[in-house]
Parts: C-alpha cells; structure tokens; sequence
C-alpha cells in the first residue's frame, strides 16, 4: 500500500499550493471579514438603503407642506389654531374631545 503522502497529487505538495490553499481557507473562516460577515453585511446595507429611500419620500413630503404652510397665510393660521390650540387676542379656546376618543 502506498503511504497517505504518496497518494496526494503533486501539484498539492508544492508549498505555493499550500500556502494558498491555507490563506483562502483563513480569510473565508477565521477572518474578521469572512464570508458569513459579508452576507450579513450586504443583507444590512440593502435594508439600510430601503430606510433611506423611505426617509427621503418622508422628507420630499414635508418640504411639500412647510412651502404650502409658509406661502398660504390662511393655511398657517388653520394650522396654528387646530394643531397648537393658539387663539388671536381676545378669543377663547374651546377643545371638544368626543367618547370615543377619534380626532
């Protein structure tokens, strides 16, 4: 019978091959960057970019709203009296909540 060395190829004996082998076999395992972190990461980063897409329409919106509320006199004081309960001199301010707690 031969021994286990003779029955290894001989182009898997040369020590660049090994060297190789072993330095793949690092970086895909032990590494700080290894395989299972770069899935991971790249699964982050695509959830990452679906929030930033959702936060940039959020923020288109309200741009929208903040140039109608600052060019419409009236809009601005609708808002400032349903929203902030704010009231011009003299008046009062009466706040109905109803039973069933809708707005």
């Amino acid at each position: 019978m031969k021994s286990l060395i003779q029955q290894i190829p001989p182009y898997f004996k040369s020590i660049y091959v090994l060297g190789t082998l072993s330095f793949i076999f690092w970086l895909t395992i032990f590494d700080s960057n290894d395989i299972l972190t770069q899935f991971s990461l790249r699964k982050k980063e695509a959830d990452l970019q679906q929030t930033k897409g959702y936060y940039q329409k959020q923020i288109e919106i309200v741009e929208a709203d903040r140039k109608a509320l600052f060019s419409n006199q009236d809009l601005l004081e609708r808002i400032a009296r349903e929203k902030y309960y704010m009231s011009a001199e003299g008046e009062d301010v009466y706040v109905i909540i109803s039973s069933s707690g809708d707005k």
